[in-house]
């Protein structure tokens, strides 16, 4: 049994049984193997007697009172071509499966799951206050969602019967059997590329890049809407050739893949490192825009330009937006004026 103050959780679903009660975690690249009573990198699947389980299912970071969930815009996660103008109901549980040096949610990321302060929260309670707070998705964010993949899927087959839309914000380090589950019931993910180099993923994330490319190629393929974050840190992944490399890469799944460059904050064990200079985020976009990239947009800046969605064939102003707030000026459901059509989800 579990000695956790959590409980023993339900058991994982995606797992593999090993010789000698041991067990391999199936949810994120790590591919843990594990012996009885040892937790995974991420700190809450653990083998439980020779079985697998997810200690935090229906456990989240939330204000102990109220309606659970946070209400957020959808464009804030960033989704900028998802159900635009629309509110999501926002959720997140304790621990990660990266280490990243400069992570804004480090009071939950790292957190060890015992300590941290967590909300009972079963899926048809966050859909019904999805419902209640006239929000027409679910969210699963702040921390890293594969490692608690089970409670997502069961809360988006929740939300899928109630007419509601489930999306994540997710580092991308996961397996393809995390990816052919969710399939059925995921409709939305803006997946985090924190650079285009291996060493730094290493160093400062505690991960690899490769598995993360593959995590975003997963639903790519599997036709999930996907959207692209690459948060660019200066004197870290900030270099006009690395950038024309991811740029590049995003090219070769598909150049309508909207993509967020977005500028970083001091945060964490990275406090000394300055914001992102506007004008290498104005080159990231030139950049990601002459290699063939079609939506490319610039976040946590005050220019607008940068926001709104354009065709890509005649500039016709799609969306436009100031901060979170979006306004649609053209019927999404129609091509648009010279004929293309308008890659958005409804």
């Amino acid at each position: 049994m579990s000695n956790s103050s959590l409980g023993t959780g339900v058991r994982a679903d995606l797992s593999e049984s090993l010789e000698d009660d041991r067990v391999r975690c199936t949810a994120c690249a790590f591919r843990c193997t594990l012996d009885p009573g040892q937790r995974g990198i991420c700190q809450v699947r653990e083998n439980v007697d020779g079985e697998l389980r997810l200690l935090t299912y229906g456990k989240v970071y939330d204000k102990p009172y109220g309606l659970p969930g946070t209400v957020d815009p959808i464009e804030k996660k960033p989704l900028y071509h998802y159900k635009p103008g629309t509110r999501v109901l926002s959720f997140g549980g304790a621990s990660c499966n990266f280490s990243c040096q400069f992570c804004q949610n480090h009071h939950i990321a790292f957190a060890d799951p015992e300590d941290i302060d967590l909300r009972d929260v079963q899926p048809e309670e966050a859909v019904e206050s999805a419902t209640e707070q006239a929000c027409d998705s679910v969210a699963w964010t702040y921390n890293e969602p594969t490692i608690y993949a089970e409670y997502i899927r069961d809360g988006a087959r929740a939300a899928s019967d109630q007419g509601l839309g489930t999306v994540i914000v997710t580092n991308g380090y996961f397996t393809e059997e995390f990816a052919d589950m969710l399939e059925p019931v995921l409709d939305a993910a803006n997946v985090d590329i924190k650079g285009f180099r291996e060493q730094p993923h290493r160093k400062y994330m505690g991960s690899r890049l490769e598995p993360t490319l593959r995590g975003a190629e997963y639903l790519i393929d599997r036709d999930v809407h996907v959207e692209l974050t690459y948060l660019i840190i200066p004197d870290l992944n900030d270099d006009r050739e690395e950038i024309r490399d991811f740029a590049e890469w995003v090219y070769g799944l598909d150049p309508s893949v909207p993509v967020h460059f977005t500028r970083f904050r001091p945060a964490y064990n990275m406090q000394d490192r300055p914001e992102t200079p506007l004008s290498t985020l104005r080159m990231a976009h030139d950049v990601a825009t002459d290699v063939g990239l079609e939506y490319v947009y610039v976040g946590n800046v005050p220019e607008a330009k940068y926001s709104d969605t354009l065709c890509p064939d005649c500039g016709a102003t799609w969306i436009s937006r100031r901060g979170f707030r979006a306004t649609v000026e053209s019927d999404l459901s129609e091509p648009c004026s010279c004929g293309r059509e308008k890659d958005i989800v409804r």
